[in-house]
């Protein structure tokens, strides 16, 4: 389900949780962790501006649409929609093995990069693959047969088709609202404001 065309978001709020487990010795209190493949989630707080009447109305339509957690809709950083990275070529993953891009898997091998290019996209830059939001986390340079291998948070949803795009620009992923409850308010100018969270629908 598509957002209202207007106006956008004043404040996004992004936030990062993974799942790690800790358990401490009794007596030494030394610790061991263990992270929990695809224990790794997205969530947001997204806040609008002030609005008049007809234009809050079509985000609390768009709110009473989406059912609670009920639907889905895509969401991408609206302040980062242009990665710090020059990408080139016309990338995509590389599934020629089997063993290649895993579900969980915290790597995407890639190809289809412009040749022995540096800096495609840098720490930080987004990734969409199917409809699935990612964030690279390391410098991507391409080999001479303009092969990559990318570093991903969160992980791997589910294993990526040989020859899918990868998205650099304007970068989405799926996400549902975080609970069954909507609120907004109206003050005495007669503006409303409006702000709710929402979560990476898995």
């Amino acid at each position: 389900m598509p957002f209202p065309r207007g106006p956008g978001f004043r404040d996004v709020e992004f936030s990062v949780s993974d799942t790690v487990a800790q358990v401490a010795q009794p007596f030494t209190q030394q610790s061991q962790f263990q992270a929990w493949p695809g224990g790794d989630f997205w969530q947001a707080t997204l806040t609008l501006p002030k609005m008049t009447r007809a234009q809050a109305a079509q985000w609390i339509a768009f709110l009473m649409a989406a059912r609670g957690p009920a639907n889905v809709f895509l969401l991408g950083d609206p302040f980062m929609k242009t990665p710090q990275g020059t990408p080139q070529g016309a990338p995509e993953v590389d599934g020629a093995l089997g063993t290649n891009n895993l579900a969980m898997s915290t790597t995407l091998v890639t190809k289809g990069w412009l040749p022995s290019t540096m800096r495609l996209l840098l720490p930080g830059d987004y990734i969409q693959i199917g409809n699935r939001l990612h964030t690279v986390l390391n410098t991507v340079n391409s080999t001479s047969g303009g092969a990559a291998t990318l570093q991903l948070w969160p992980s791997l949803r589910e294993q990526p088709t040989d020859g899918e795009a990868i998205i650099t620009h304007n970068a989405k992923g799926l996400f549902r609202l975080a609970a069954n409850k909507r609120t907004w308010s109206v003050d005495e100018t007669r503006l409303f404001g409006l702000s709710f969270k929402v979560q990476e629908a898995k």
